[in-house]
């Protein structure tokens, strides 16, 4: 019997053959390259690599070279990754992957390597990041990008996104990758952060978002110790997560298996009204809000105001719900706390000087910076016009919208960026995604309708598509309830679609869910929503107009599917009724709704004021509307031709047409009826020529002419009788306290009990509209008030709060340790207008000595206070603390900034006289990037803000200067930007012949001649040279150089509070000098003072990987 016949051997080129066809398969399923590892044994891919690369060798450089290493793409692509995913190590990719390969190396051979694997990702389909300006390098970063992140680095990357999680309460994957892209762009932090993690998050795109999505769940797993198999990642990422976790790297964040919730519950967000207000912070619901009502402190770059939400009825239970706050003009930055929880401050950059285009999505909702576009049509926010954009590819205007008055020299506009490849402004480009994702659509949400927290509600379960050239892939689509448990899972299989999710969940559905679909890297989906199955509400009228008392009176009828249960199917609004609200449940899951009949509003926007959409007539002050005139907003749901008609005295003295509509809202521009009004000072606004659809009132400002105190009420004077007016008490011996709101009655207002006997009081009055609560009003201005004379003080509060209100009232009986020091600096700020006469004087230098004795509570105090932001840096002079030892005040975390309080901000952070990374990325969020270059002696824009021949120019033309400050002005800079010092001389320049400043202007010379000189005492070769930036080249007297005398002032001062006595004495000899250029000035003292700070302050030396 002969011998079995020998297996034949496979030669070299028929191994790759199989591999490829093997192979080829898998990555047909795949994202990136990185995905498929797993499925391939190491040693295979490694053999794999090692006959390819003799191959190569055998043939040598050249055409016969490259076509070798193009003939089989699945198995060059996948070799090549893996040595990068698991044998990359601190930047030696190419010896690595030669010594696998074990050939001696040629300078052709990386080039060759390196093309061929971009020319394979293209025949495959895979992305190639070549449309970044930079992936890493033109081959090794792409390669890097392909492994996902290499084996060795991704413990910087879990310890990253631990970090971050654990300081970001509802941090999501996309605002994450946002935020380590801006990180990694500016070049800040991130310093000792392995490259490749660097160029993944930048980089990454969608594949990076939805990797660290993966990452949040893995994490959360391996902390909690139980299974991570259903997070889709390679066991590489498993293995680091475990190490990482047994050596206490990575910190617990979230119950594993849960979805996170979509963070608009949580978080307060940008969202977008295009026909409409416009720009809108949405502020989240309230959980806790007693009687269903909170009240928010937000802060819009240097602005306060105070923004009441709505209960939805008396003795609430349910939440606050959202609030919308519409930004009227451009802001860099905007922060929000809850009143009495202002520590716990919560910021979001919304104008960023640096990448100033905001992209929203279909659903308005704020696409983060640095992440892709979707293939669809989307909102641009951007300042210039449409030529100021740069297509790559094509796109197609789909809609034009007109923004708010403020809002003037910024474009609004939808496109259709189906063709086209990326989008970009000035210096930033936003990419455009373009390989296919799965689609969570759902129906149009049901008109009328929305939850007590503000969110829209379905009819019908949301419709799952994965795309057709992925439909082999393997997809998990998962349904998660609101903690985030996993209520169905379905895994997909190429006989059956991912719509069968809805088998596997008990029908009818009532409640909060979040869709989640995970597949190949970055092809997945995630959509939260709220579900009533079969909900429909019929009304009756379909829609509410404006009737006298209200909106036209309505009957709904709600219906919903079979097995729900509904508290009330048919609810009767009468005319003062917007919304009701009924119970909706099945399967144990109960949700709230608002049932809203769809209904009129009006609304009013100008330079000063903007009133959010209000159900009944607005009222206007005449006076108001001459000055800045602004625009009414109409939204009558539906396409007309609408005419607003001012009538005076039952005749109609103008028509007036509307500008354009757009989804039925329509816009009058008021500047038309300016003439007008200066003829007739009291008209009614209607559409209709008979006067019954009144939509607006305008009067004069005056509605009372004197105010008497009659006992516990006041008695105003002459009152003007008008629905809605109210009386604003503040009480001038407790000015820190908000002003009691009371209704005008007859032209009588009832104190409240604490307000009796308890000293002056002044009062405002203002028409206010009960369904849409406006901002309680900030102090009143010179002249807005009336002062009603009373003896007393406040004495309903805790003793320290008595105490000052005695003090304020003259009597010093009563002596207290301060603590609360928002109270003094409200007081100190106030002065003035606190009635005080003769003890102004006093008064003042008794809270100057107990905030310079207690400087860190009393700047950590500042920004909270009453205190108007133009009056900070003033306080900060006449109380010393500009140059106070802060020595003993530092604390271990960055302080809030915000515009306003970036003064107090920037002193507190330095108090140790080192600057931490956390403390200078915080700086930076409000102050730009001039802060890195200030640290280490280099200021970008040192010459920025000194006086030069320009300056004359401009001193003579006024108009010329507005011009040029309004186009400065256009974007909202950083603090310390070179536009923001410029834009803060000019404004001295339009101040300079204050009479507060003729001392300083009288003795500028002898005040430079001793700044020369304490300078060069100093000696510190960084102070010399921030001063001799501002020097003004050919005078040393009079107005041109008071900038330069501004800097001396604040690098004095920073010297000072380090103990330089010489400083100190010079401080004390000018602070009433530096005090008024301050008050005249304020901007300019703010950012020399945060220059010289800076510029005296050091990095503090720091050995962590990451920079928090």
């Amino acid at each position: 019997m002969s011998e079995p016949a020998a297996k034949r051997k496979v030669s070299p080129r028929e191994f790759l053959d199989i591999c490829e066809r093997t192979w080829r398969k898998r990555i047909d399923l795949a994202s990136l390259a990185a995905e498929v590892l797993d499925d391939i044994a190491v040693h295979h891919r490694e053999r794999s690599l090692k006959v390819l690369g003799r191959l190569y060798a055998d043939v040598g450089p050249g055409m016969a070279g490259e076509l070798m290493l193009r003939r089989w793409p699945s198995v060059h692509v996948l070799a090549t990754a893996g040595v990068a995913a698991e044998h990359y190590e601190r930047a030696t990719f190419w010896p690595k992957l030669l010594g696998l390969i074990d050939i001696d190396p040629d300078p052709s051979f990386q080039p060759a390597w390196g093309k061929a694997f971009l020319d394979n990702l293209r025949r495959l389909g895979l992305p190639t990041f070549d449309k970044n300006e930079d992936a890493g390098s033109r081959y090794v970063g792409r390669i890097l990008l392909h492994a996902g992140i290499p084996t060795y680095c991704l413990g910087d990357f879990f310890r990253i996104i631990s970090w971050k999680r654990s300081t970001t309460p509802g941090l999501t994957p996309e605002e994450f990758i946002s935020w380590a892209s801006a990180k990694v762009s500016s070049g800040s932090g991130f310093k000792n952060v392995d490259v490749p993690v660097q160029r993944f998050v930048r980089f990454g795109d969608e594949f990076a978002v939805d990797v660290a999505d993966r990452t949040f769940d893995l994490l959360d797993a391996v902390t909690a110790g139980l299974s991570a198999g259903d997070v889709l990642l390679p066991q590489r990422f498993w293995d680091v997560a475990e190490q990482l976790h047994q050596q206490r790297a990575i910190d617990y964040v979230s119950m594993p298996g849960r979805v996170r919730q979509d963070n608009s519950d949580l978080r307060p967000r940008l969202v977008l009204d295009p026909f409409g207000q416009g720009l809108i912070l949405r502020l989240p619901p309230v959980g806790d809000a007693p009687d269903g009502r909170a009240v928010w402190i937000v802060v819009l770059d240097e602005d306060t105001q105070r923004v009441a939400t709505e209960s939805l009825w008396p003795g609430s239970t349910e939440p606050a719900p959202q609030t919308d706050v519409a930004l009227g003009r451009p802001v860099r930055s905007a922060s929000v706390a809850l009143a009495r929880s202002e520590h716990l401050q919560l910021s979001l950059s919304v104008v960023d000087d640096e990448d100033p285009l905001l992209v929203f999505g279909e659903d308005c909702e704020l696409i983060p910076r640095g992440l892709p576009l979707p293939a669809a049509r989307v909102w641009l926010l951007f300042p210039g016009d449409l030529e100021s954009l740069r297509i790559a590819g094509s796109f197609q205007i789909v809609a034009e919208s007109p923004l708010p008055p403020r809002w003037s020299g910024f474009c609004l506009v939808q496109a259709d960026m189906s063709d086209a490849v990326s989008v970009s402004l000035g210096g930033s480009t936003r990419t455009v995604r373009k390989f296919d994702a799965a689609r969570i659509d759902a129906a149009a949400p049901v008109r009328g309708v929305r939850t007590t927290s503000g969110l829209p509600v379905l009819a019908e379960l949301p419709r799952i598509t994965v795309p057709a050239n992925m439909s082999k892939a393997e997809w998990d689509v998962t349904l998660h309830d609101t903690a985030g448990e996993v209520i169905a899972r379905h895994r997909v299989a190429s006989d059956e679609g991912p719509n069968q999710l809805w088998e596997k969940v008990p029908r009818p559905l009532v409640g909060d869910y979040t869709i989640r679909v995970r597949g190949p890297w970055g092809r997945g989906a995630t959509r939260s929503f709220t579900v009533v199955e079969g909900l429909a509400v019929a009304c009756t009228p379909g829609w509410r107009r404006f009737v006298p008392g209200g909106l036209l009176p309505c009957v709904a009828n709600v219906r919903v599917a079979d097995g729900v249960e509904l508290s009330r199917s048919q609810l009767d609004f009468d005319a003062r009724k917007r919304e009701q609200v009924i119970r909706a449940g099945a399967q144990s899951q109960y949700r709230s709704l608002a049932i809203v009949p769809p209904h009129m509003t009006v609304a009013y926007q100008s330079a000063r004021l903007t009133m959010s959409p209000s159900v009944r007539p607005l009222s206007l002050v005449r006076e108001d509307m001459q000055d800045t005139p602004g625009e009414l907003l109409l939204d009558i749901g539906a396409s007309a031709e609408p005419a607003l008609h001012l009538i005076a005295n039952n005749v109609v003295v103008q028509s007036l047409a509307a500008r354009g509509g757009r989804a039925g809202v329509y816009r009058f521009d008021f500047a038309e009826i300016v003439d007008t009004l200066r003829d007739c000072p009291q008209v009614t606004l209607a559409l209709s020529e008979d006067g019954a659809l009144v939509v607006a009132n305008v009067r004069p400002r005056t509605l009372f002419t004197g105010i008497e105190l009659d006992g516990d009420e006041l008695v105003l004077l002459d009152c003007v009788a008008v629905e809605g007016l109210s009386a604003y008490l503040f009480a001038t011996r407790a000015p820190w306290r908000e002003p009691a709101c009371v209704p005008v009655v007859d032209g009588r207002v009832a104190l409240p009990p604490w307000l009796v006997d308890a000293g002056p009081i002044r009062v405002m009055a203002r028409v206010d509209d009960p369904w849409i609560p406006l901002p309680t009003p900030d102090w009143p201005l010179a002249g807005k008030s009336r002062l009603v004379e009373a003896e007393g003080w406040v004495t309903d509060g805790d003793v320290e709060e008595t105490a000052i209100s005695m003090f304020l009232a003259g009597d010093n009986s009563q002596p207290v340790e301060i603590v609360d020091f928002v109270r003094l600096w409200t007081a100190r700020a106030l002065l003035p207008s606190l009635g005080l006469g003769a003890r102004i004087a006093e008064v003042s230098e008794a809270i100057d000595t107990e905030v310079y004795a207690n400087p860190a509570a009393a700047l950590a105090a500042l920004s909270s206070s009453e205190a108007p932001s133009d009056t900070i840096p003033t306080l900060m002079v006449r109380s010393g603390l500009a140059w106070a030892n802060l020595a003993e005040a530092h604390e271990t975390s960055a302080p809030p900034w915000t515009k306003r309080g970036a003064l107090p901000a920037a002193l507190l952070s330095a108090a140790d006289s080192l600057w931490s990374d956390e403390e200078i990325d915080a700086a930076i969020s409000v102050c730009g990037d001039a802060v890195n270059g200030l640290l280490d002696g280099q200021d970008p824009y040192a010459s920025a803000g000194r006086l030069d021949d320009s300056a004359e120019l401009l001193d003579q033309n006024p108009l010329l200067r507005e011009q040029f400050i309004h186009a400065a002005g256009l974007i909202p800079q950083g603090l310390l930007s070179a536009d923001s010092r410029v834009l803060a001389a000019m404004d001295f320049v339009a101040k300079r012949r204050d009479p507060r400043l003729e001392w300083l202007m009288r003795h500028a010379r002898s005040v430079l001649t001793e700044s020369e000189r304490l300078m060069r005492m100093i000696g510190d070769p960084k102070t010399q040279k921030a001063f001799e930036a501002r020097r003004y080249h050919s005078r040393d007297d009079g107005w041109r150089v008071v900038p330069a005398i501004s800097m001396a002032f604040a690098l004095a001062a920073r010297h000072a509070a380090r103990g330089h006595l010489e400083a100190e004495k010079w401080m004390l000899r000018e602070q009433r000098a530096w005090a008024g250029l301050a008050e005249v000035a304020p901007q300019l003292v703010t950012i020399d003072l945060i220059i010289a700070e800076l510029t005296v302050g050091t990095r503090l030396k720091q050995e962590s990987g990451v920079s928090q």
